[in-house]
């Protein structure tokens, strides 16, 4: 009697029918973290890409016009909606991204020589140009927060977005 149970227990510690389920529920955190890192870094690139598209259709749109304040407030809506002039109803390209968010500089004296739209860095890194008010910088926010999730608060996604465009201004 005591043979056969000791060849009962031996026989049920080599059963393998669990191992995959273990090996799941050790792998699933880790592709779990995996899956949230990468789809915050491809919406960070989305956001940054379609911010730098909109800052270079407003820089060639400054760069042929009179920097009155009409155009000036014209590439100011290019770069918030897409379009020269939004509606009440027209969101944003980019979530959080306000009017304020745009820089418009321009360089060189008396004479403009080039034209620049950005979204700064930093409050500092914008020196706006006459009739135009200085810009605040534009955090990135993610869904997920992979700083909480791997259990180290300090690592964060929440970055600066910050294109900037320059054009040499065409006009006479």
């Amino acid at each position: 009697m005591k043979l056969n149970s000791l060849r009962r227990i031996r026989l049920w510690f080599r059963r393998d029918d669990g191992g995959a389920l273990a090996e799941l529920a050790i792998i699933v955190p880790f592709l779990a973290v995996m899956l949230a890192g990468v789809s915050e870094f491809g919406r960070y690139f989305q956001n940054y890409t379609t911010l730098a598209k909109a800052t270079r259709n407003a820089s060639r749109y400054l760069s042929n016009h009179h920097l009155d304040a009409t155009e000036q407030g014209r590439a100011i809506e290019l770069v918030y909606c897409g379009k020269l002039a939004c509606t009440g109803g027209d969101p944003p390209l980019v979530t959080g991204l306000t009017r304020g968010n745009v820089c418009l500089e321009s360089s060189g004296s008396p004479k403009v020589l080039n034209v620049t739209v950005k979204i700064p860095y930093a409050a500092a890194d914008c020196n706006p140009m006459a009739g135009t008010n200085a810009a605040t910088p534009l955090t990135y926010t993610p869904i997920f927060d992979i700083g909480a999730i791997l259990g180290t608060p300090s690592f964060s996604m929440a970055v600066p977005i910050a294109p900037s465009t320059t054009m040499y201004y065409m006009v006479e």
